[in-house]
Protein backbone atom coordinates (compact mmCIF):
# COMPACT_ATOMS: atom_id res chain seq x y z
CA UNK A 1 0.00 0.00 0.00
CA UNK A 2 1.36 3.39 -0.91
CA UNK A 3 0.83 6.66 0.88
CA UNK A 4 -1.00 8.13 -2.10
CA UNK A 5 -3.75 5.48 -2.17
CA UNK A 6 -4.39 5.33 1.57
CA UNK A 7 -6.15 8.71 2.05
CA UNK A 8 -8.48 8.10 -0.89
CA UNK A 9 -9.52 4.71 0.52
CA UNK A 10 -10.05 6.23 3.97
CA UNK A 11 -12.26 9.00 2.56
CA UNK A 12 -14.40 6.57 0.56
CA UNK A 13 -14.79 4.26 3.57
CA UNK A 14 -15.67 7.15 5.89
CA UNK A 15 -18.38 8.59 3.61
CA UNK A 16 -21.72 7.07 4.62
CA UNK A 17 -24.35 6.58 1.93
CA UNK A 18 -27.50 8.66 2.23
CA UNK A 19 -30.52 6.62 3.29
CA UNK A 20 -33.87 8.11 2.36
CA UNK A 21 -37.13 7.50 4.20
CA UNK A 22 -38.48 5.01 1.69
CA UNK A 23 -35.38 2.83 1.88
CA UNK A 24 -35.50 2.94 5.67
CA UNK A 25 -39.19 1.96 5.64
CA UNK A 26 -38.46 -0.99 3.31
CA UNK A 27 -35.66 -2.16 5.60
CA UNK A 28 -37.88 -1.96 8.66
CA UNK A 29 -40.63 -3.88 6.85
CA UNK A 30 -38.13 -6.67 6.05
CA UNK A 31 -37.06 -6.85 9.69
CA UNK A 32 -40.69 -6.97 10.85
CA UNK A 33 -41.50 -9.77 8.39
CA UNK A 34 -38.48 -11.76 9.56
CA UNK A 35 -39.41 -11.28 13.20
CA UNK A 36 -43.02 -12.29 12.60
CA UNK A 37 -41.98 -15.51 10.82
CA UNK A 38 -40.33 -16.91 13.95
CA UNK A 39 -43.04 -18.29 16.23
CA UNK A 40 -40.72 -18.82 19.18
CA UNK A 41 -43.27 -20.17 21.63
CA UNK A 42 -44.60 -22.72 19.12
CA UNK A 43 -41.12 -23.97 18.29
CA UNK A 44 -40.27 -24.29 21.97
CA UNK A 45 -43.43 -26.31 22.60
CA UNK A 46 -42.85 -28.58 19.59
CA UNK A 47 -39.16 -29.17 20.34
CA UNK A 48 -39.84 -29.81 24.02
CA UNK A 49 -42.76 -32.09 23.21
CA UNK A 50 -40.61 -34.15 20.81
CA UNK A 51 -37.32 -34.30 22.74
CA UNK A 52 -38.73 -35.34 26.12
CA UNK A 53 -40.54 -38.49 24.88
CA UNK A 54 -37.65 -39.27 22.53
CA UNK A 55 -35.26 -39.17 25.49
CA UNK A 56 -37.50 -41.47 27.52
CA UNK A 57 -37.67 -43.91 24.59
CA UNK A 58 -33.88 -43.89 24.25
CA UNK A 59 -33.47 -44.55 27.98
CA UNK A 60 -35.88 -47.50 27.67
CA UNK A 61 -34.01 -48.86 24.61
CA UNK A 62 -30.70 -48.52 26.48
CA UNK A 63 -32.10 -50.36 29.47
CA UNK A 64 -33.64 -53.07 27.31
CA UNK A 65 -30.41 -53.66 25.38
CA UNK A 66 -28.28 -53.73 28.51
CA UNK A 67 -30.73 -55.99 30.37
CA UNK A 68 -30.85 -58.61 27.65
CA UNK A 69 -27.14 -59.28 27.35
CA UNK A 70 -24.89 -61.10 29.77
CA UNK A 71 -21.57 -59.56 28.78
CA UNK A 72 -20.43 -56.35 30.38
CA UNK A 73 -18.66 -55.02 27.28
CA UNK A 74 -21.99 -55.26 25.38
CA UNK A 75 -23.94 -53.46 28.13
CA UNK A 76 -21.76 -50.34 28.22
CA UNK A 77 -22.56 -49.11 24.66
CA UNK A 78 -26.28 -49.48 25.36
CA UNK A 79 -25.99 -47.49 28.56
CA UNK A 80 -23.89 -44.75 26.97
CA UNK A 81 -25.75 -44.36 23.68
CA UNK A 82 -29.23 -45.07 24.98
CA UNK A 83 -29.20 -44.11 28.63
CA UNK A 84 -27.00 -41.02 28.73
CA UNK A 85 -28.18 -39.64 25.39
CA UNK A 86 -31.79 -40.22 26.45
CA UNK A 87 -31.26 -38.41 29.74
CA UNK A 88 -29.61 -35.46 27.97
CA UNK A 89 -32.40 -35.23 25.38
CA UNK A 90 -35.06 -35.41 28.10
CA UNK A 91 -33.34 -32.63 30.05
CA UNK A 92 -33.05 -30.42 26.95
CA UNK A 93 -36.70 -31.10 26.07
CA UNK A 94 -37.78 -30.23 29.60
CA UNK A 95 -35.78 -26.98 29.47
CA UNK A 96 -37.36 -26.06 26.12
CA UNK A 97 -40.84 -26.81 27.40
CA UNK A 98 -40.11 -24.73 30.49
CA UNK A 99 -39.08 -21.88 28.15
CA UNK A 100 -42.39 -22.29 26.33
CA UNK A 101 -44.24 -22.07 29.63
CA UNK A 102 -42.33 -18.89 30.56
CA UNK A 103 -43.14 -17.22 27.23
CA UNK A 104 -46.84 -18.02 27.71
CA UNK A 105 -46.68 -16.64 31.25
CA UNK A 106 -45.03 -13.40 30.11
CA UNK A 107 -47.51 -13.00 27.24
CA UNK A 108 -50.42 -13.41 29.67
CA UNK A 109 -48.94 -10.85 32.05
CA UNK A 110 -48.46 -8.36 29.19
CA UNK A 111 -52.07 -8.77 28.10
CA UNK A 112 -53.25 -8.24 31.68
CA UNK A 113 -51.14 -5.11 32.09
CA UNK A 114 -52.34 -3.68 28.76
CA UNK A 115 -55.96 -4.38 29.72
CA UNK A 116 -55.53 -2.74 33.12
CA UNK A 117 -53.86 0.28 31.51
CA UNK A 118 -56.79 0.68 29.09
CA UNK A 119 -59.29 0.38 31.95
CA UNK A 120 -57.37 2.94 34.00
CA UNK A 121 -57.23 5.35 31.07
CA UNK A 122 -60.98 5.02 30.53
CA UNK A 123 -61.70 5.54 34.23
CA UNK A 124 -59.44 8.59 34.38
CA UNK A 125 -61.08 10.03 31.28
CA UNK A 126 -64.57 9.42 32.68
CA UNK A 127 -63.68 10.94 36.04
CA UNK A 128 -62.16 14.07 34.49
CA UNK A 129 -65.16 14.49 32.15
CA UNK A 130 -67.60 13.88 35.01
CA UNK A 131 -66.39 16.27 37.70
CA UNK A 132 -63.15 17.85 36.55
CA UNK A 133 -61.05 16.11 39.22
CA UNK A 134 -59.34 12.80 39.80
CA UNK A 135 -61.49 9.99 41.18
CA UNK A 136 -59.68 9.86 44.54
CA UNK A 137 -61.31 13.18 45.56
CA UNK A 138 -60.21 15.66 48.20
CA UNK A 139 -58.00 18.73 48.11
CA UNK A 140 -54.90 16.64 47.63
CA UNK A 141 -56.24 15.01 44.48
CA UNK A 142 -57.54 18.22 42.97
CA UNK A 143 -54.24 19.94 43.73
CA UNK A 144 -52.36 17.09 42.07
CA UNK A 145 -54.67 17.26 39.03
CA UNK A 146 -53.93 20.98 38.65
CA UNK A 147 -50.16 20.38 38.89
CA UNK A 148 -49.87 22.03 42.33
CA UNK A 149 -47.67 20.26 44.81
CA UNK A 150 -45.91 21.17 48.05
CA UNK A 151 -42.33 21.12 49.23
CA UNK A 152 -40.51 22.06 52.38
CA UNK A 153 -38.93 25.53 52.48
CA UNK A 154 -35.43 24.25 51.66
CA UNK A 155 -36.31 20.86 50.13
CA UNK A 156 -35.39 19.74 46.64
CA UNK A 157 -38.30 17.28 46.27
CA UNK A 158 -41.97 18.04 45.66
CA UNK A 159 -44.77 16.00 47.22
CA UNK A 160 -48.51 15.52 47.07
CA UNK A 161 -50.22 17.47 49.85
CA UNK A 162 -51.28 14.20 51.50
CA UNK A 163 -47.74 12.70 51.44
CA UNK A 164 -46.68 11.40 54.88
CA UNK A 165 -43.47 13.45 54.63
CA UNK A 166 -45.34 16.79 54.57
CA UNK A 167 -48.86 15.95 55.81
CA UNK A 168 -48.26 16.78 59.50
CA UNK A 169 -46.17 19.89 58.93
CA UNK A 170 -47.62 23.35 59.50
CA UNK A 171 -48.31 25.48 56.41
CA UNK A 172 -45.58 27.93 57.48
CA UNK A 173 -42.93 25.25 56.80
CA UNK A 174 -44.27 24.42 53.33
CA UNK A 175 -44.24 26.15 49.96
CA UNK A 176 -46.41 25.57 46.91
CA UNK A 177 -44.76 24.12 43.80
CA UNK A 178 -46.29 24.26 40.33
CA UNK A 179 -45.18 22.08 37.44
CA UNK A 180 -42.80 22.15 35.73
CA UNK A 181 -40.65 22.32 38.86
CA UNK A 182 -37.18 23.04 37.58
CA UNK A 183 -34.37 21.73 39.75
CA UNK A 184 -36.71 19.60 41.84
CA UNK A 185 -37.32 15.85 41.87
CA UNK A 186 -40.59 14.04 42.61
CA UNK A 187 -40.94 12.28 45.95
CA UNK A 188 -40.32 8.54 45.71
CA UNK A 189 -42.69 7.81 48.58
CA UNK A 190 -45.92 9.41 47.33
CA UNK A 191 -45.10 9.42 43.59
CA UNK A 192 -46.77 12.75 42.70
CA UNK A 193 -46.44 12.24 38.95
CA UNK A 194 -47.96 8.75 38.91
Amino acid sequence: MTASTFPAEAESAAAAPYVDDEELARGLARVRRRASMVPTDKWLAIAGGVLMPLGVILVFIGWYGAAHTTRLFEEIPYLISGGLLGIVLSAIGAALYFGYWLTRLVAGERQTIELLARIEAKLDGAAIEGNGARPSGGAAASGAANGTFVATRTGSMFHRPDCPVVADRPQSELRTVKLPATGMAPCKLCGPLD
